[in-house]
């Protein structure tokens, strides 16, 4: 179950990134702060898979990550 929260969270993190340069080179601060929230929240799982030692979630979270990016870039064709 960690492992699948570890791995929704890193999509999720990659997408909201996106989300947030793209409100603060719009210069929506409102909006550019509310996902700032959200990536620190994101940045506080990842603190927290790494220091429970908990690899196989981290390797998950990565490969989220790697989606998150993927999918991100693909949508903004």
């Amino acid at each position: 179950m960690l492992v699948l929260i570890a791995l929704v969270c890193g999509f999720a993190m990659d997408v909201v990134w996106a989300k947030t340069v793209s409100a603060v080179a719009g210069k929506r601060a409102f909006f550019a702060a509310n996902l700032s929230v959200a990536l620190y929240i994101f940045t506080a799982v990842t603190t927290i898979l790494i220091v429970n030692q908990c690899f196989a979630a981290c390797f998950a979270y990565a490969l989220g990550n790697w989606c998150g990016t993927y999918v991100t870039v693909r949508w903004s064709k």
